[in-house]
């Protein structure tokens, strides 16, 4: 028999701004704040527990803080060429739009874009590396109305 405990987006947040090859408006550089949901499922533990609540939460919060108020930027992108200096960081799209960031402002991430679906599983990825035994699922809220969810084995 198996147990979920779910840890709610009110709290876990983090508002990031980015931008995405298509649609249009999206191709402009914009920002979210996100709301994080986890939901972890797995047998109790001798302590009766799937996993004790406060720790998940500080893992998540742990995850998105590097996140929070930073410019995202997927390094696996095929779209826009990155180059970095001692301070900056440069980044040239296909279509010439060219972005100059402070170092400090940016969050090079090991993804091909920085949709909410993608970040939704980078969050989950890094909770699985924590939790290997358990089936996680994390919601990223963008808006709302606007949820990704991955969900994982």
């Amino acid at each position: 028999m198996s147990y979920k405990v779910i840890v709610s987006a009110t709290r876990i947040k983090f508002s990031a701004s980015h931008f995405l090859k298509e649609p249009l408006q999206c191709s402009k550089l914009h920002g979210h704040n996100y709301y994080v949901s986890v939901e972890v499922e797995a047998p109790l533990d001798e302590n009766y527990f799937v996993v004790d609540f406060i720790e998940l939460k500080e893992k998540i919060k742990g995850i998105v803080k590097p996140l929070d108020h930073r410019f995202l930027v997927p390094e696996l992108s095929k779209d826009f060429t990155i180059s970095e200096s001692l301070e900056s960081i440069e980044i040239v799209t296909n279509t010439d739009k060219r972005y100059v960031f402070p170092k400090t402002d940016v969050t090079l991430l090991p993804l091909p874009a920085t949709t909410s679906e993608l970040l939704a599983k980078f969050v989950h990825d890094k909770l699985k590396e924590i939790y290997s035994d358990k089936k996680i699922t994390v919601k990223l809220e963008e808006s709302k109305s606007t949820i990704a969810v991955y969900k994982g084995n």
